[in-house]
């Protein structure tokens, strides 16, 4: 998916998150990783996110190389 998305994070840990012009607070955090994908690419070490929210469940991550949060994955 990796579409972009605004985070208001703390301490680095998301907290509620902006996706299709509406608002989710995370309740639960499920998971958390980090993956240095294709550095011979170029491309930048990303730190997922697996949330819980009162509908559904998301996975978000952070592009430490793009400075950006971006939607990953979503659980109806």
């Amino acid at each position: 998916m990796n579409v972009r998305i605004d985070v208001l994070a703390v301490n680095g840990k998301p907290c509620s998150f902006r996706y299709r012009r509406r608002w989710y607070t995370v309740t639960g955090i499920q998971d958390m990783w980090r993956d240095v994908g294709e550095w011979w690419t170029g491309e930048g070490e990303k730190t997922f996110w697996r949330v819980a929210c009162r509908e559904k469940m998301f996975e978000l991550y952070w592009d430490a190389k793009l400075e950006q949060w971006f939607m990953y994955k979503v659980w109806d």
